[in-house]
């Protein structure tokens, strides 16, 4: 009896058997067929939800001051109110005690504001905190559905695991979010001038998956903006 390759993705939890095994499968795949994992394959067209016709692509901008997202998609259009976006960040600064602390954090601005090609989904940089010079920030992807929207939290890595899937670690200014191929990087910076750029590849979920950290300037004699990801 033959496995079916669905069952292989409901019970995929990387194992390192799994791995191995998957990892075997590609070989051969790219041994003797590798077209059947081309990027115009069907397969892989399909698994990226990528039709003969390109999936819609919403219209947003920014508007009111930063405090709202103005979308068109499905022939309908949404505005999102930025305190709309909440994720609880791990290890921020508490203004009263001066302590680093786990809080739930709304959004105040819109920063920046990308869109994926291959998958319509909304990226968005939101300011959620500005305090003594330094500024917190996060990532959101907003997923157009017919009616509505999703919202997920793309999640920045520190010292601790997350607690669950709707928390992350802040970062600083974001300036720049874009996409290269099927994967998003977001640059930031401080008021020191250390700037960064993370990059999150496709995950399981629209959120995506947080890939790696480069550091593009340093402030002499600092670790570099990426070290706290990194640990």
């Amino acid at each position: 009896m033959s496995i079916s390759l669905i069952n292989v993705a409901h019970y995929y939890k990387q194992l390192p058997h799994q791995k191995q095994a998957l990892t075997i499968l590609q070989e051969k795949i790219e041994a003797t067929h590798p077209e059947w994992l081309s990027d115009d394959s069907a397969f892989v067209r399909t698994w990226r939800k990528q039709t003969d016709s390109p999936r819609f692509s919403p219209e947003v901008e920014i508007t009111s001051d930063r405090k709202q997202l103005r979308g068109e998609w499905g022939g309908n259009t949404y505005t999102i109110d930025v305190d709309e976006l909440n994720v609880l960040v791990l290890d921020t600064y508490d203004k009263e005690t001066g302590n680093l602390v786990d809080r739930e954090r709304s959004g105040d601005l819109f920063a920046e504001v990308a869109v994926n090609p291959l998958t319509g989904h909304i990226v968005v940089g939101v300011v959620l905190d500005y305090f003594a010079a330094v500024t917190t920030s996060g990532i959101f992807v907003i997923d157009p559905q017919p009616g509505g929207y999703g919202i997920y939290r793309a999640q920045v890595p520190g010292p601790r695991p997350f607690p669950n899937e709707f928390s992350t670690y802040g970062l600083g200014d974001i300036t720049s979010l874009s996409f290269v191929e099927e994967n998003l990087r977001v640059q930031y910076a401080d008021a020191a001038g250390n700037r960064s750029t993370i990059t999150f590849q496709p995950g399981n979920t629209p959120a995506m998956e947080y890939a790696n950290c480069v550091d593009n300037m340093v402030v002499e004699g600092g670790p570099g903006l990426c070290s706290r990801i990194n640990q």
